[in-house]
């Protein structure tokens, strides 16, 4: 029997459930597709076929971190109001709470933080970093904040999104990395609020 769109994509969120809950308790290095594939209840194979390899996981997991962001600036750029980034930074921190008070976090964060460097080195298909896909984002966002609100000079949507991406990127490296002497939250999240602040009118 040929299973539908909807079950497919059903045994992909269980394998990519499955592989986050690993990744968490283990550590991405420490996980074979074996255990994901025992975890999620499907062969090996499935998770091949869904998602390659385990690099193809932790890519998975790396867009969907992201989502929240592109629905944000869906929204703002569908909005006819004046877009506010409150939000954009409610967001923030909600996922700076997240990952200070969940120490697993930091360890797959690690990780992310490794492919991304990798990636960087490469030219891979699919092989976009996460700061450049961010940058894309918080551009669309910013240029709803210039659209509604306008931005004080100098600032355009581009140089706003790649200083905001490149403070983000340093408070998390740092965080990550156990280098810097501070909490990701609340000090992070007090942080990019400030920043988002001055960038509006």
């Amino acid at each position: 029997m040929r299973r539908t769109k909807e079950q497919a994509a059903e045994t992909g969120r269980q394998i990519l459930q499955a592989a986050e809950d690993l990744f968490l308790e283990k550590g991405y290095e420490d996980v074979t597709l074996e255990e994901i594939a025992a975890l999620a209840g499907v062969t090996r194979g499935a998770v091949h076929w869904h998602f390659k390899n385990k690099q193809g996981l932790l890519l998975a997991l790396r867009d969907a971190a992201q989502e929240p962001f592109r629905v944000l600036a869906d929204e703002l750029a569908a909005s006819n109001g004046a877009a506010s980034l409150k939000k954009f930074g409610d967001i923030f921190a909600d996922i700076f709470d997240r990952l200070e008070n969940d120490p697993r976090q930091q360890a797959l964060l690690r990780g992310m933080i490794r492919l991304d460097i990798a990636l960087s080195e490469k030219d891979e298909p699919g092989g976009t970093t996460f700061r450049a896909e961010m940058n894309g984002i918080f551009v669309r966002l910013f240029q709803a904040v210039e659209r509604d609100t306008g931005m004080p000079p100098p600032w355009t949507p581009h140089t706003a999104a790649s200083m905001l991406s490149a403070t983000i990127s340093g408070l998390v490296f740092e965080w990550a990395l156990g280098k810097g002497a501070f909490h990701i939250s609340p000090d992070g999240s007090l942080f990019v609020r400030t920043i988002l602040s001055s960038l509006t009118k």
